[in-house]
């Protein structure tokens, strides 16, 4: 009987660096199906249902109504219709998020932030102290899309004036806060369902991190997130 051969430091090196180029290129793969997806529900979903509001605006222009309360159905319907173009619009540009380069992470937090500020109206500001950390493209990947989830839940249902995210280095620990001054929430009464903080909870069990959500409602939410930095 054969006795298996021990695994010696160079192989086990190896064989983690092929661990992390596999979870690296599958991370890019479900990122790039997430961005065709909002693609395709742009040019396709979102652009039919535009033709269609058109199409009815310019038949109610022209139609006469029986009475005022048949023409007031026509208007509501006409304008929940324009709403939920725009509401999928926005949604669309919310979950299309940015991506990891050679800049690094915090670049890309910094584009994050501008964008959620110039295209979704998001009163957020970066305070972004860590200015060189050494982290794999699939860390960097997952802490990038919790701070995007949790902007993206802010922007949805937190009516925040003021937002924040904050990335420091604490006792040896990378640390990210995305915090607001919104109408927080109960955790407890949270749906287990809920895809946003789910994605965030998956994500930083992913990352070996700790998860924070400190909110309550009436008190705003902070969102933190703890993640050992590897020994130098």
């Amino acid at each position: 009987m054969s006795e298996s051969k021990p695994i010696d430091d160079s192989q086990l090196l190896a064989h983690l660096q092929a661990e992390q180029r596999r979870l690296t290129e599958a991370l890019a793969l479900a990122e790039r199906d997430r961005q065709l997806l909002g693609y395709e529900i742009h040019d396709d979903v979102v652009q039919d249902l535009t033709a269609a509001a058109m199409q009815l605006e310019g038949a109610g222009q022209q139609a006469t109504f029986a009475s005022p309360e048949g023409k007031e159905s026509y208007t509501g319907g006409l304008r929940l219709l324009q709403e939920g173009i725009g509401k999928a619009r926005r949604l669309i540009h919310g979950s299309v998020g940015v991506e990891i380069d050679s800049r690094g992470l915090v670049p890309a937090l910094s584009r994050l932030v501008e964008r959620f500020c110039s295209e979704q109206g998001l009163p957020v500001s970066a305070l972004l102290e860590v200015f060189d950390v050494a982290l794999p493209a699939s860390v960097q990947h997952l802490l990038l899309r919790i701070a995007q989830e949790a902007l993206f839940n802010v922007w949805k249902h937190g009516r925040a004036s003021e937002v924040e995210v904050r990335l420091t280095n604490e006792d040896n620990k990378l640390v990210l806060i995305v915090a607001d001054n919104g109408v927080g929430f109960d955790p407890a009464a949270v749906p287990p369902a809920h895809f946003g903080l789910e994605g965030i909870r998956t994500r930083a069990r992913l990352l070996g991190a700790e998860l924070v959500f400190d909110t309550a409602p009436s008190h705003g939410t902070k969102v933190v997130v703890r993640l050992p930095l590897p020994a130098v």
